[in-house]
């Protein structure tokens, strides 16, 4: 507890270096997916449209957002699946460990 408190912390040690792959696909979904996610789900909104109806336009109608929320809730399930599949490849019980407990 007392090395917790102490100033300057030390710098933890990284772990492996990401891909290009894992990346890009980690800036996918932060950047793209869950952004279109929101607004899209916001768009199918009828009170929020009825306020702001220019995000209703931004997509083509309340059919075209349906559709987009659709194709990003889908990107986004099959990016938790390979996420956890690769987690199970890779030593389910060292990487949850390594997770919760560092190290």
């Amino acid at each position: 507890m007392r090395a917790h408190l102490h100033l300057p912390q030390p710098r933890a040690a990284g772990g492996p270096p990401y891909g290009v792959l894992q990346k890009l696909s980690y800036a996918a979904v932060v950047l793209i997916a869950l952004p279109l996610m929101a607004l899209t789900g916001l768009a199918m909104s009828p009170a929020v449209t009825a306020a702001y109806p220019a995000l209703l336009d931004l997509f083509g109608g309340s059919q075209s957002a349906r559709t987009l929320h659709f194709f990003g809730f889908s990107a986004l399930l099959l990016f938790l699946i390979v996420h956890a599949a690769m987690v199970a490849l890779t030593g389910f019980r060292r990487q949850i460990r390594a997770m919760t407990l560092g190290g």
